[in-house]
């Protein structure tokens, strides 16, 4: 039995909430939702590509949330191999960030620091080996989701509870996703 591949199983959680797709394009081509499409790209760590669309895309969304652009580009570094575990310091100065944007009186931009530190640990944890039960791929996905959610809805100046918001926000994320991995063309698995 061979291991379940990120499409496949982006697909099967699809189905198995009621949404129907013929194939993995078009999933990509008409789902509203961040979550199964982003962790099938991060499942994808360690590879490069796979981590190039994560960049490409937090780039794009940095430029829509004030003060974002120090983190987006922070995760950027994270796939530098010098130092020797520059992806473990930079999860790790992602979540110093966060800290520092959380005191600063700055929710957005902290809520985007936190879903890049969640990134940012599954490639740490798949780039050295050390992977296992807190840097899941597919539920570190899902908390960078609802991050990235709320630092928009934030960053608009709107309420993180509001639905409407949420699921706009949702949406747009969905869109920028789209773009990045159509610029950097991952391979279907």
């Amino acid at each position: 039995m061979s291991e379940e591949t990120p499409d496949v199983r982006m697909l099967a959680i699809f189905e198995a909430n009621g949404f129907h797709f013929a194939s993995v394009e078009e999933a990509w081509a008409r789902a509203r939702h961040l979550y199964p499409l982003l962790p099938s790209v991060v499942a994808r760590f360690p590879e490069e590509r796979a981590h190039q669309v994560c960049a490409d895309w937090l780039s794009r969304v940095a430029e829509r949330i004030q003060d974002a652009r120090p983190a987006a580009e922070l995760f950027a570094q994270a796939r530098s191999k010098t130092p020797p575990r520059q992806a473990h310091l930079v999860a790790s100065g992602l979540g110093d960030l966060r800290n520092a944007w959380v005191l600063g009186g700055k929710p957005a931009a902290a809520a985007f620091a936190d879903a890049a530190s969640h990134l940012a640990e599954v490639w740490a944890a798949r780039t050295s080996g050390e992977e296992d039960a807190e840097t899941d791929a597919w539920a570190r996905s899902q908390e960078a989701s609802k991050a990235l959610v709320t630092a928009w809805v934030l960053n608009q100046g709107r309420g993180d509870q509001d639905k409407e918001a949420r699921v706009q926000a949702r949406e747009a994320l969905t869109d920028l996703l789209r773009e990045a991995r159509a610029a950097k063309a991952l391979e279907q698995t």
